[in-house]
């Protein structure tokens, strides 16, 4: 009776066609992966000996060449089906993020030893003819040694799958039965063979059993990064999530482009990320040559995650060659200019932090707190300092801020250059918390849009002016308008020109006397709502202002055709202008606004030299600590009475 070698045939392209996806989905990088693909390898290998022993075994008697290969096949049968029973429990280790159990050389030396019981088994074959035989007249038969294999590869799986049992906290329940299939079919359909030798169902079991693990275990869509070559984001939150349940301790190296916005909107989403891609490749070629295990995952729009599995590596050490060899070797795969700036930090888990989302938010948000200059800090550092603090409680601060008025109006004062006074301010929010006390704006403020709480912020800030406005008659201060900061969720608002009237209505506040900042990135993300809201409020009365510019993209062109009155020259350029290039750009600049009859305010005066020169060069005015800093209202008017000469 002949072997029904079908089930066998149809497995083979089952295993080629799963390989090549894993391939063609760029599912190579993490250890699970790299097992996995392993696995499949040998499956096939298995598979295809597996038919060719069977196959000849159905023309007896054997000639001399086919025997030989017979023999040859059978041994690699024997082989490779039994390093893929190791390797599957290996795998197991590797998926549940429990690898770190078995790193020790001991530990694995001993898992390994029944293994080496097998291979030594197999190996004696050509002696004892214990496991198999292939002879010219009967062809391929199995011995009584076959159950030596067969016994320790059930403790294999029976290990494994007790252990995959243990470990239902670690993994969600349903990946559990899709690992546990591979063991359960494989077993059963070893049975049915054992009893019915004709019946070749051992590999088509497997195959199904790894169609099940690409579909729900391993799932390509949410581990895999296919843009850049990594693993992804989700599948970095899922492996933090297993390592805090498995308490195992880790360094995690965290690298955040800071210009990847930048650069993204500069080369083109393509370019920028085979930019990245080429960097992933080093920090693979790196860690392998130093023999580290290491993962690396990939958050856009440029952040880097590598999970390393020693606590004892310099990681500080390891990203400063990186970085050296980047600067060696990146030059053929991009252009000059085109170079991303990067700040690294060493997080210890879960000795500086034990959280999952904190982790999370700590990624994030870390390079926010790193010095300028500074290209490496360690995660213990960081938190330590008043503002990771700060960060780390943001929900809690800006709803009791919200919940209990702790908003603060203060103003600065803007100085007309002409006119040699005081002739407006710009109204600046400011926090202060019981418990953590004064909160920067540029803490706050982007949390609050985050979190999506900057539109009553916001809307306090709109009425608190309108009412300082209407109180203290600013006209017979010698003030003639007050500016304020629109967020980009307010002028993406519909009901803001509604809002306004409703204000102007109230507190009696004409709209010359309200002057409305946005800024270039606000400008650059306008749409049609914003646009509409510009062009009514135009129409009404109120004046707009393009804070920070010189931060973005802004040409002269697009400038001129916004209904702007004033233009607020960011204080970096004013910083510039100790050197021989930031002098000319100002000076051009000033020359620019004046040419297309805009108004230009010059932030961030902080000495007399600055304020000389800008005087010199015609711009209309000045705002910085050079005359004050910004002030609460009562010392705001006191300070502008004393200075305009307004008597009490």
């Amino acid at each position: 009776m002949q072997p029904l070698l079908y089930f066998d045939i149809c497995s083979v392209p089952i295993f080629l066609i799963i390989l090549i996806s894993v391939y063609a989905r760029r599912m190579t990088k993490g250890m699970s992966n790299r097992l996995f693909i392993t696995l499949l390898i040998l499956s096939v290998l298995s598979a295809l000996s597996d038919i060719v022993v069977e196959a000849a075994s159905c023309s007896l008697p054997l000639s001399e060449p086919l025997l030989v290969m017979s023999n040859i096949c059978a041994y690699i049968y024997f082989i490779s089906r039994s390093t893929s029973i190791v390797v599957y429990f290996f795998f197991v280790f590797s998926i549940t993020g429990t690898w770190y159990r078995i790193r020790r050389k001991r530990m694995k030396a001993i898992l390994l030893i029944p293994f080496t019981v097998m291979l030594l088994t197999v190996a004696s074959n050509p002696f004892t003819g214990l496991v198999f035989s292939v002879t010219s007249e009967e062809g391929y038969s199995r011995g009584f040694g076959i159950n030596i294999i067969y016994v320790i590869c059930t403790l294999y799986a029976l290990c494994g799958t007790i252990y995959l049992l243990s470990c239902h906290r670690i993994i969600p329940k349903n990946k559990i039965f899709p690992l546990v299939s591979l063991y359960a079919l494989t077993m059963t359909a070893v049975v049915v063979q054992f009893f019915n030798r004709m019946l070749l169902v051992e590999m088509i079991a497997t195959a199904f059993s790894t169609i099940l693990l690409i579909l729900f275990v391993l799932r390509p869509e949410e581990i895999s990064d296919v843009s850049v070559g990594s693993l992804s984001f989700e599948a970095y939150r899922s492996e933090i999530r297993k390592i805090l349940l498995t308490k195992q301790k880790v360094h995690i190296a965290i690298i955040s482009f800071t210009n990847a916005y930048e650069l993204r909107s500069y080369l083109g989403e393509m370019r920028f990320l085979t930019y990245v891609s080429h960097i992933i490749r080093q920090l693979d070629s790196m860690f392998r040559r130093e023999r580290v295990f290491f993962d690396i995952y990939f958050e856009h729009p440029g952040t880097m995650y590598i999970i390393i599995d020693d606590p004892k590596y310099d990681v500080e050490d390891a990203y400063h060659r990186l970085a050296d060899e980047l600067m060696r070797r990146s030059e053929k795969a991009v252009s000059a200019g085109e170079r991303l700036t990067a700040v690294a930090c060493d997080l210890a888990v879960p000795d500086d932090l034990n959280d999952l989302d904190e982790i999370i938010r700590f990624g994030r948000d870390f390079v926010q707190q790193v010095p300028p200059g500074k290209i490496f800090v360690n995660a213990s550092d960081v938190i330590a300092s008043k503002d990771y603090r700060i960060i780390s409680n943001m929900d809690l601060i800006l709803n009791r801020a919200i919940a209990e008025s702790r908003f603060k109006m203060y103003y600065q004062p803007i100085y007309s250059v002409e006119k040699g006074r005081f002739i407006s301010a710009e109204a600046l929010i400011r926090l202060f918390d019981d418990e953590f006390g004064y909160v920067s704006p540029a803490l706050f403020i982007p949390a609050a849009e985050k979190r999506g709480v900057i539109l009553p912020i916001g809307d306090y800030v709109l009425e608190e002016v309108h009412r300082f406005i209407s109180q203290n008659n600013i006209s017979s201060l010698g003030l003639e308008y007050i500016e304020i900061n629109l967020s980009i969720a307010q002028c993406m608002q519909e009901e803001l020109p509604e809002h306004l009237a409703f204000l102007r209505e109230r507190y009696g506040v004409p709209p010359e006397k309200i002057n409305l900042e946005f800024t270039e990135t606000t400008y650059e993300d306008m749409g049609s709502v914003m646009q509409f809201n510009l062009d009514a409020l135009s129409e009404v009365g109120y004046t707009f202002s393009l804070d920070d510019y010189g931060t973005g993209y802004s040409n002269m062109q697009r400038v001129s055709k916004l209904p702007l009155k004033i233009i607020k020259l960011d204080k970096s350029l004013v910083d510039d202008m100790a050197t021989d290039d930031g002098l000319s750009i100002v000076r051009n600049t000033v020359k620019m606004m004046r040419d297309i009859n805009k108004e230009l305010v010059a932030e961030g005066v902080e000495t007399k030299e600055n304020l000389d020169y800008l005087e010199k060069i015609g711009c209309h005015f000045i705002q910085g600590y050079y005359f004050s800093k910004p002030l609460p209202e009562d010392e705001f008017i006191m300070f502008i009475k004393e200075h305009n000469k307004i008597n009490a």
